[in-house]
């Protein structure tokens, strides 16, 4: 494990400096990588980086989960497994940031099994692909409400005849929906996927899979704009009640609670960040927190170290 006791003290000085700077942004975007990719936003990150670049002040955030099949490049932990985690921790991850940020926009943008784990928690319907069998959705209802869009590229969830469906697959993939299944917020997502694609549909290119953002890109930005115009609350800071007092006097205590909540969070985070096992950092959830040769963290800042065998352990719920 990379992290240290300064390095964490400086990553935590350095959101506290955020916080004490800023309020909650306008959007907020969560990106989920595809299976094997490193750490971080994977192929998702240019269709990011698309958005961000349109919309000054948006904040992004990469969903951590295993993003794994089975290969030891990533713990060998099962597809099914890391689909399972990593659709509970976009729900962790979007409900969390809607209790800090109620009012800001959210937009998902999820790259192939990234795409699924997205799919799964905005939709809901269950995953037995994944061990899935609760159908609800995993969101909460007010952090759903402000999900404006979302961009879900080769998910192999898609089947062909959804109505947010985008490309030419005219079957479906390795893990797909019922046919006529139906999302709750389907008018919010676009899912794209061609016949080309092995994994959303049943073709034979793999490097089409990774073609989605050079082909629908600007589309998908235009869909996500399209969502956010409608949706931009144009009041503005000095309105004035009937009293002649401004709302601003109302704005700024509300964002003084939440720079208060969000402070209260981080030293929080850094106290559990700091006490666990014998003074070394413990694993956040999802994190590896033990296996042979393992030397970082051996406690989980949250949920417990499960072993999936003698070469990886992994902080779950």
């Amino acid at each position: 494990m990379r992290s240290t006791f300064k390095a964490t003290l400086l990553l935590l000085s350095g959101r506290a400096l955020l916080v004490s700077g800023q309020s909650c942004p306008d959007i907020y975007i969560f990106g989920a990588r595809e299976t094997t990719a490193s750490a971080g936003f994977g192929s998702a990150g240019a269709m990011i980086d698309m958005i961000i670049a349109d919309h000054s002040g948006a904040s992004s955030e990469a969903i951590t989960y295993p993003a794994c099949g089975g290969q030891t490049s990533c713990g060998s932990v099962s597809y099914a497994d890391s689909a399972k985690a990593g659709t509970s921790a976009v729900a962790t991850a979007v409900n969390d940031f809607n209790t800090r940020c109620p009012d800001s926009q959210i937009v998902l943008v999820g790259y192939s099994q990234g795409g699924q784990i997205m799919d799964n928690a905005l939709c809901g319907g269950g995953d037995s692909g994944a061990g899935i069998t609760d159908t609800t959705v995993p969101i909460s209802d007010s952090a759903v409400k402000m999900i404006k869009a979302a961009i879900l590229m080769g998910d192999p969830r898609y089947v062909s005849g959804l109505a947010y469906g985008v490309g030419t697959c005219t079957s479906g993939g390795f893990d797909a929906r019922a046919s006529g299944f139906t999302c709750p917020s389907a008018s919010k997502v676009q899912l794209y996927c061609d016949a080309e694609d092995p994994y959303c549909c049943n073709g034979s290119d793999a490097a089409h899979h990774q073609q989605y953002v050079s082909l629908y890109g600007d589309e998908a930005l235009t869909f996500v704009n399209n969502k956010l115009s409608a949706t931009t609350d144009t009041t503005t800071d000095d309105d004035t009640t009937a009293g002649g007092q401004t709302t601003a006097v109302a704005k700024t205590t509300a964002v003084a609670e939440t720079k208060t909540t969000l402070i209260s969070s981080v030293v929080a985070a850094s106290e559990t960040a700091v006490t666990g096992g014998s003074g070394t950092a413990c694993a956040a959830l999802w994190g590896q927190c033990g296996g042979q040769q393992w030397t970082g963290a051996t406690c989980c800042s949250s949920g417990t170290c499960q072993a999936f065998n003698d070469y990886y352990s992994q902080c779950l719920n």
